[in-house]
């Protein structure tokens, strides 16, 4: 038995994409992933048709799945759990879109969740993620004091845009993010500045944020498998969106290349994971 690393590429950050028709010809959009080195997709259960579509062309392939849902209340959470493992997922990742004022009120939310899904035969995970119940840092951070045994997604590109982190970063908030890294299965791959939430790994002026998440997600590696056993599986899904996440120029048009810079995210993960 041996630890694994899956990386998935996010279907919704295949959107206007030049050369890939989501709409028309999912298949061929999953060709081209696993052609690209890819071992599944990411995909949200509010596509609906589509996202039945997608889970058997990834099982035709041989490859896996994550499944998203985006929840305000228990039944919501059940029944996405529920399709989630009928369509055969690898795992469920959820966004909490309530928010909490109190720790106390969304540690009662959390755990009313666990007790509706205490018989899942698949991995949930909470995603870090602005605009959620884990929008901010310093609150997660004491959810995760309350809930030792909480497990996320690590969207780590959300905390230093919504605290506003120079670079380099301080080492207070360094430790907070290891924090975080502690109780992460799998993780949301983009880079960040202290003022977008995603910006180009090939822009000179950003490799010190590029490097910065290079070094987060190998510490993160390091812990995961330190933590697990021989045969569990962490996952990684590259996940550069399209407009508004991509910046654009006066006219509109992105002015980085996605999908080139998804494999290359890709290729430098595979490789951290095989040095550590």
């Amino acid at each position: 038995m041996m630890q694994k690393l899956l990386i998935y590429q996010a279907i919704w950050a295949l959107e206007n994409t030049p050369g890939i028709d989501l709409e028309n010809d999912i298949d061929g959009a999953l060709d081209l992933v696993f052609a690209s080195g890819f071992d599944g997709v990411g995909a949200s259960l509010g596509r609906h048709g589509v996202v039945d579509a997608i889970a058997r062309g990834v099982h035709e392939r041989g490859g896996t799945w994550e499944a998203s849902a985006f929840i305000r209340t228990p039944d919501e959470l059940l029944r996405s759990l529920e399709r989630a493992q009928n369509l055969g997922a690898h795992h469920l990742n959820v966004q909490i879109l309530e928010r909490k004022d109190r720790v106390s009120d969304a540690v009662a939310l959390l755990e009313a969740y666990r007790k509706i899904t205490c018989d899942a035969v698949i991995p949930i995970r909470y995603e870090t993620h602005r605009g959620r119940l884990t929008n901010d840092l310093y609150f997660t951070l004491r959810i995760l004091k309350e809930m030792p045994d909480l497990r996320l997604t690590g969207d780590l590109s959300h905390y230093p845009l919504v605290n506003e982190f120079p670079i380099p970063v301080p080492v207070s908030d360094l430790e907070r993010i290891s924090t975080i890294l502690t109780r992460c299965d799998g993780y949301h791959g983009r880079v960040c500045g202290s003022h977008q939430v995603q910006i180009s790994i090939l822009a000179p002026q950003h490799q010190p944020w590029a490097e910065q998440f290079f070094s987060w997600w190998a510490e993160g590696f390091q812990i995961w498998k330190s933590l697990n056993g021989p045969d569990a599986e962490l996952t990684f899904m590259t996940e550069l969106g399209p407009p508004h996440y991509a910046i654009t120029d006066a006219h509109g048009d992105e002015i980085s290349d996605r999908w080139a810079e998804a494999l290359l995210i890709k290729d430098r993960v595979r490789e951290i994971w095989y040095d550590i």
